[in-house]
């Protein structure tokens, strides 16, 4: 919080006029609080700067403050970054408010603002009095609220609270402050998000009851309908580039919700903020200085920034395998190969994004040969289940380029969640202690860091915090689709992270139960290439939870296939991987999210 106050300190502290005020105190000081919805990217108008244009155009003199006066700028290019230690926090950065408009943005545009990506009324609540002290104000028009729900800081009550806190702390500042509050916005819907929709509608309806109750003759406040007046719903989102995030359009409408009221219930302007027909459109260049190189990485590629994008699309793929492009997506005009095998070609390409449905034109294809300086993965891992978490150890790896190893990186999601985060904490050493996370079936990976960057991943038996040494699996079945082929199911064991299978030829006498190198965590599995034959075949199944592991049950012969024309057993095809994203979860503490995913 200290690093974030010392950001809203301007040179009003040592007793300089703040923002030019001397000349301008007839105007009316407006003060506009928000998130990334309100500051923007580098390249967007903003709604801000609309709402502007509209003062001017209906003659109020307005003198725009705050302690910022940019959108957020884009990252510069980097390496692949080390990830954090676990049960590290990261400190708090400054905000990142220095990135430019649109080109043809109005140069005395009053940029003046206290908006910040990510920012939620919990946090401002605890800076406006600063804030407002620094730069005072006669008028607030604060939207805030969706971070509150949508990262987890409250719920709709919590949420709630905070506006309202924050709007006495203002008070605290200036007693005769004005407000225009604004709901929160509905947004596309996320998998396992569901509670999302309901907690914007239950704090929308809050906020309306209390309005009332908050507003003072001296200090009144009034609803900006936000929601309603914003293109965005969980079934789609026409005013977002991101199924929240304006659109130009979005801009448009977010800025006429606000004049809206401050038309009718505070007497400024005569009219609303009218919409264009022709709004304008987003160019983007094609990126230029592309390069594709070979580097420690294996295959990185860089280009030139383009004003204006928010991201970069990348399809890559490697000579003589699939034929088709793999697609991803970087925030940064860099993009990096993960995973490679030496002497693979890679072939690169990029474009320009800007949202879902904003794009540049490809760049031409360009190659380049792997040649990885990362190291293989950990051996010999092993898992144990403690009561909120699990214990994890591990030999480090051997061979090329393992004296400039790191760190080691666990990564852990819950399968029996859909749309989970997979989330992450690295270790210096050769063990580490996971904690503090909710009951559920965990799946667990660990990764090596050198100084090249990271290796490939070992994946490692799962396993369920809290839960003991599973029961024997029982009811093994076995059908033979084929003369080398079986089709095997049993029953569900308790506390199961997983399966392992067991089998033995029984007509060798020197053949003796040995268990298999894959594990499954469903109840069926299909076994291939057994020569010369199934009937040869003994088996059985353990369960496992980590290191602890089940008796095995009994064990059973597999048949011979049965003549006549019985259908092919087979087991059903795991779920689809998330099509829409990752919702929400607890990582733990101390993790680091690295990606979403569901199961």
């Amino acid at each position: 919080m200290a690093v974030i106050r010392e950001t809203i300190r301007t040179d009003s502290d040592t007793g300089i006029t703040v923002n030019g005020l001397i000349g301008r105190n007839d105007a009316l000081r407006v003060m506009i609080v928000g998130d990334s919805m309100t500051q923007g990217q580098e390249g967007d108008y903003t709604w801000r700067y609309r709402i502007w244009q509209w003062f001017k155009e209906q003659g109020v003199a307005v003198d725009l403050v705050g302690p910022y006066t940019g959108t957020v700028q884009p990252e510069p290019p980097a390496a692949p970054a080390l990830p954090a230690l676990y049960g590290q926090k990261p400190l708090p950065g400054k905000p990142k408010t220095s990135g430019g408009y649109a080109a043809d943005v109005s140069s005395d545009f009053d940029k003046d603002h206290f908006a910040v990506w990510g920012r939620a009324a919990a946090v401002d609540k605890g800076l406006i009095y600063d804030v407002l002290s620094t730069h005072p104000a006669d008028l607030m028009l604060l939207m805030l609220g969706f971070n509150d729900m949508g990262w987890f800081y409250s719920d709709a009550e919590g949420t709630l609270d905070s506006i309202h806190t924050l709007v006495s702390n203002a008070r605290s500042a200036n007693p005769k402050l004005k407000f225009a509050i604004a709901n929160v916005p509905q947004r596309s819907f996320i998998g396992g998000r569901e509670d999302l929709p309901v907690s914007t509608n239950i704090y929308n309806a809050l906020l309306r009851d209390s309005i009332p109750e908050w507003s003072t003759a001296d200090s009144p406040i009034s609803l900006v309908e936000l929601q309603e007046n914003y293109d965005c719903e969980p079934s789609g989102c026409t005013a977002g580039y991101d199924g929240l995030h304006p659109t130009a359009m979005g801009e448009y409408q977010i800025a006429r919700a606000f004049t809206l009221t401050l038309v009718k219930e505070f007497n400024i302007g005569s009219s609303s903020l009218s919409i264009l027909d022709n709004i304008p459109g987003r160019s983007l260049s094609v990126p230029s200085n592309f390069k594709v190189f070979t580097s420690a990485t294996g295959v990185t590629a860089t280009w030139d920034p383009v004003y204006g994008a928010y991201s970069y699309d990348v399809q890559s793929r490697i000579q003589g395998g699939i034929p088709n492009f793999s697609a991803g997506s970087v925030s940064t005009p860099r993009w990096d190969s993960t995973w490679p095998i030496d002497s693979w070609v890679y072939e690169v390409k990029v474009r320009a994004s800007a949202g879902d449905n904003i794009k540049g034109d490809w760049m031409s294809v360009l190659s380049a040969t792997t040649h990885p300086q990362t190291a293989a993965a950990p051996r010999n891992v092993l898992v144990k289940a403690t009561t909120t978490g699990f214990d994890i150890s591990w030999d480090p790896p051997t061979g090329a380029d393992t004296d400039s190893i790191i760190e080691y990186n666990i990564l852990y999601w819950d399968i029996s969640v859909n749309y989970t985060f997979i989330t992450g904490g690295a270790f210096t050493g050769t063990s580490g202690h996971i904690d503090k996370l909710n009951s559920g079936h965990y799946f667990i990976a660990i990764k090596m860091w050198n100084s090249a960057s990271e290796g490939f991943p070992a994946i490692v038996t799962g396993v369920m915090p809290g839960a003991g040494t599973p029961s024997p699996p029982t009811d093994l079945k076995i059908f033979a689709n084929d003369p080398t082929t079986v089709h095997m199911t049993w029953g569900k064991s308790a506390n199961a992270a997983g399966y392992r299978f067991w089998n033995r030829n029984v007509h060798d006498s020197t053949s003796v139960l040995t268990a298999q190198n894959g594990t499954v965590k469903t109840t069926c599995s299909d076994q291939y290439f057994l020569f010369p034959g199934t009937w040869n075949y003994q088996w059985c199944v353990s369960a496992f939870n980590g290191d602890l592991e089940s008796e095995r049950e009994a064990c059973i012969l597999a048949p011979s296939p049965t003549t006549g024309e019985s259908a092919a057993q087979t087991c059903p095809p795991p779920p689809a991987w998330c099509p829409n994203g990752g919702g929400a979860g607890d990582g733990g503490s101390g993790g680091s999210t690295v990606m979403a995913s569901c199961y």
